[in-house]
């Protein structure tokens, strides 16, 4: 259970937790034991890799998540060409792996042999790299069965996910628990069942977190009633979401601020409001992303045979 929830984890480290038709976030990765290169042959690469992804219908901007794309070198030969300067030509065996990284489990694989010329051999990786095209039928075949078989997993563990979540909310972790059920991809048979779970999550996650912004304010108000703590405390009750069953006392304690502490002064302060032209279960599905995204986003991967690029 602890390896699945650290694989679940680095999932969510992502700018969105969440799919759309099937859009997999997935990570660039590195493995830690190569041969170290420079920054910017690495960013380069990271670039191209990025590239394949995006132009296949996955987000590519991510820095750790629980699959990751991980580029493997083998130097078969090399020769020298004369210069200046002299070049060295490389044949090297490349290859993609889409990796799940709690386990190092190889879900899917691309391999081709390419010659590539470099001034050394970090530099003949980075040429390797740019010869990739994205739009080639092997490439778009290669992440078709990766989206397929990251699907394939999610099908046959989500129960065993949703059940770990339920535990969490349990325990109060509502955030890690939207995470898990947020990571859930759109074209996954449990999708509806995870949206649903998702908002139950977050129901008890803005009631809790309503709750203690509530009793918060109410100790910073009742210490001093001047216009900073006001402020303070003001501050705290209008980030309590509108669903939450704090939301009407604390709305209540605002006005009795305000009465108290604007006297001739602009009081700018106003609880959150559900947007009229949008479904509230629309914007309470988001608010429910944004939770999961910012709890992903402060975690740090366990991972340590791969590093995660930037």
């Amino acid at each position: 259970m602890k390896k699945l929830k650290s694989t679940i984890l680095l999932f969510c480290l992502t700018a969105g937790c969440w799919a759309q038709e099937c859009d997999l976030p997935m990570g660039v990765a590195f493995l830690a034991d190569a041969e170290p290169m420079p920054a910017a042959v690495q960013r380069s690469i990271t670039g191209k890799l990025r590239q394949v992804l995006t132009q296949n219908g996955i987000s590519g901007g991510i820095t750790t998540n629980q699959f990751a794309l991980v580029p493997v070198f083998d130097v078969v030969s090399k020769h020298i060409v004369p210069g200046p300067p002299a070049q060295t030509v490389y044949n090297l065996n490349f290859r993609l792996e889409v990796r799940e990284t709690a386990t190092n489990t190889v879900f899917a694989s691309y391999s081709a042999d390419v010659n590539a010329v470099g001034e050394n051999q970090t530099k003949a990786y980075q040429e390797a790299v740019r010869q990739l095209a994205p739009a080639s039928k092997p490439i778009k075949e290669f992440v078709e069965q990766s989206r397929q078989k990251i699907v394939a997993y999610y099908e046959k563990n989500y129960e065993t996910l949703a059940a770990r979540a339920r535990s969490l909310s349990a325990m109060n972790q509502h955030e890690e628990a939207l995470c898990l059920m947020l990571s859930v991809p759109e074209c996954c048979s449990h999708y509806a069942k995870a949206q649903a779970a998702t908002l139950e999550i977050f129901q008890k996650y803005v009631d809790y977190a309503g709750e203690r912004l509530l009793q918060e304010a109410r100790a910073i108000w009742s210490a001093n009633n001047n216009r900073k703590d006001a402020n303070e405390a003001a501050l705290l009750l209008t980030q309590i979401e509108p669903s939450s069953s704090a939301y009407k006392p604390a709305a209540k304690l605002l006005d009795e601020m305000k009465e108290k502490a604007s006297a001739n002064e602009p009081w700018d302060f106003r609880m959150k409001a559900y947007n009229d032209l949008i479904s509230i279960e629309q914007q309470r599905i988001e608010a429910a992303k944004s939770v999961g995204v910012a709890f992903g986003q402060n975690q740090q991967p366990s991972t340590t045979n791969l590093m995660f690029a930037h």
